[in-house]
Parts: C-alpha cells; structure tokens; sequence
C-alpha cells in the first residue's frame, strides 16, 4: 500500500475558522475527533492505515490546534453543531465519527441527539462514566486542570515525555503529534494551544454530561473500545468504566464493547495498528 499523507485544509463554520487534516481515502466517510486538550495530529499515526476503508479527515475542535478560539460555545450542544456543521460544509453524509476520550463523549451525544446523522459511532476510551460519580467538581478542577507547561522550554518538556513514556513509544511521530498541543516561541519556549479558561469550561460541560442517559437514545452501529491495564490502573475508576461499559452493552441497541488490554489511555500513538484494525472491521462487518 503506498503511503498516504494528510493534506492540511480550513473550512468556516459558525463565522468560524476550523482546521482540518485530509487523508482522503475511499469508502465510508470517516471523521476523527481528539480529546480535550489535544489536536488532530493524535491521528497521524492510525488516519494513513484506513485509507483503503474510508475517507478520513481529523478536525480541530473549537478552541484547539489550528482552528479559531472564541470566548464561549464550548458546551457539548455549541461544540456539536461545528462538528455536524462542518460534515455539512464538506458534504459528507452519515459520516462514521471516531472519538477519543472527550472526542468518544462528543460523539456520544451527537449520536443520542441527533437521530440519523451518522452511520456509525466509534467510542475510544470515553464516554462511558458520568464524571459527577467520580468526584466533585472541586476534586474535577484539581485533577484535571492542564499541567503547568506555559513557557516551558522545549528541551525540559521532552525530557518529561521521555521520562514518562513507555520504552519504545516516544517515535518522532509521536513526539510530533505530542508538540502539535502547544505552539512554540521564538525563544523555544511551549504554550498551550487551548487557553486555561475554555479548558476549564470544557471540563465543567464534562462534569454536568451524564453519559449514561445517552445509550438509550443512539440510533446507530457502535463500536465501544475502553482500554485497562490490569495491576495498573486505579481498581475503583476501571470498576465505573467497566460498569458503564456493561451498562452501554445492555442499551445502545447496535453495540460492541471490546476491551484493549494492557493499552494507555493514548491508544491512537501507543498502538495505532490495533486501533486501525478494530476500526476496519467495524467498517467491513457492521455497517
């Protein structure tokens, strides 16, 4: 298979600039979503292997990457109308959406309140536990807020990937897709792509969403992939996504829950391959 290379593009929605990444591709239209705080670039390393399945395109959500970032709109209602939004801008019909963790919930709640917009859901490691039984709001802000990175040398940020990435994982690509979440200075020094304040707003959204009243209400073929490792993850968080994992199996009336084990919450750069193949049997077999 030769290998294929996004194209990078802009589209206006919602008097809005959003960049995109463009694999092209042939088959079912296939949109990818990152998570908070990431970009499209999580993608690189999974897009290029379902070109033969798909035509695949990674937007930047409101507020990330390369696309505009206005003061609000970053509720799950607001953010949802630039996705479908910009499925409509770019004529795509029933596109397949591709989310990971916050992606995964977006997707969710486009699939449960949109009847018959897509032609298929697939949830990577999101969207299956409702934040609030987790913890407080205050407990959320304090765990979840983005790391003190802002005017970090690029240097001492990648000695921190290094130090805490699994041998063999940190590739060039990676490390690339990993950079993609902050611009660099002319000093070489890192900031943030998404502001701290419309971060805040996005966990807050976060944290109201009760995921689990949405499974009932998806009309499409859904394909749930949480990961666990075993002996590694925190045996109370696995307990709640593995009972919103069973809970999902029992009301999304087109479901497949398939566990990947001994996997990061960074599936799409820990193992893009695994990923690429769950997903084009999705597309082969259940759509």
């Amino acid at each position: 298979m030769a290998p294929h290379y996004a194209i990078d593009k802009t589209l206006t929605v919602n008097n809005l600039r959003f960049h995109y990444r463009d694999w092209g591709g042939h088959g079912w239209p296939l949109l990818l979503l990152h998570g908070l705080a990431g970009t499209s670039h999580i993608w690189d390393l999974v897009a290029p292997l379902l070109v033969e399945d798909a035509k695949v395109i990674a937007l930047d959500i409101r507020g990330h990457g390369q696309s505009d970032k206005p003061e609000n709109g970053y509720d799950f209602k607001g953010i949802a109308g630039d996705v479908i939004g910009a499925a409509d801008s770019l004529q795509i019909e029933r596109p397949v959406i591709v989310g990971h963790r916050w992606g995964a919930m977006l997707g969710l709640w486009i699939a449960a309140n949109k009847p018959g917009f897509l032609g298929g859901l697939v949830m990577v490691d999101g969207g299956l536990v409702d934040m609030s039984k987790q913890m407080s709001w205050e407990e959320t802000l304090k765990r979840l807020s983005p790391p003190k990175f802002d005017g970090m040398e690029v240097e001492e940020f990648r000695a921190r990937i290094i130090e805490r990435t699994p041998q063999g994982l940190l590739t060039p690509a990676v490390e690339a897709a990993l950079l993609s979440n902050f611009e660099i200075d002319a000093d070489n020094r890192i900031h943030p792509r998404l502001p701290p304040a419309y971060h805040e707003q996005i966990l807050r959204s976060m944290w109201e969403q009760h995921v689990t009243e949405q499974f009932a209400k998806v009309d499409c073929p859904t394909l749930i992939l949480p990961v666990r490792w075993k002996g590694k993850d925190d045996p109370a968080r696995l307990a709640l996504k593995e009972q919103g994992a069973a809970q999902a199996e029992d009301l999304i009336a087109d479901v497949e829950v398939t566990w990947l084990e001994d996997t990061v919450h960074e599936v799409p750069i820990q193992r893009p391959h695994l990923l690429a193949e769950h997903i084009q049997r999705f597309l082969r077999e259940r759509l």
